[in-house]
């Protein structure tokens, strides 16, 4: 959802920017940059949930590294 908001009042701020309406354009950028950050937040928890990285280094980078695989605590057929 926050993807969505965002490119919307991107698109918002680049039509008020074409029509030199800087108020406008001003107050599109800031709720964008809202949106921006908040999807930041978003995926850095995700990754902190899924174990790929660490809450205090926790960067972009993390996002494409391959999660350890967690060792299975019974096989089948084991009971």
């Amino acid at each position: 959802m926050c993807l969505i908001l965002t490119i919307v009042f991107l698109v918002l701020a680049v039509q008020a920017f074409m029509a030199s309406d800087w108020s406008f354009f001003a107050l599109y950028s800031a709720i964008a940059l809202f949106f921006v950050w908040l999807l930041q937040n978003n995926i850095k928890a995700i990754l902190i949930h899924k174990g790929r990285c660490s809450p205090a280094d926790c960067t972009f980078a993390n996002l494409f590294k391959r999660s350890k695989k967690q060792p299975d605590d019974q096989k089948l057929g084991d009971q």
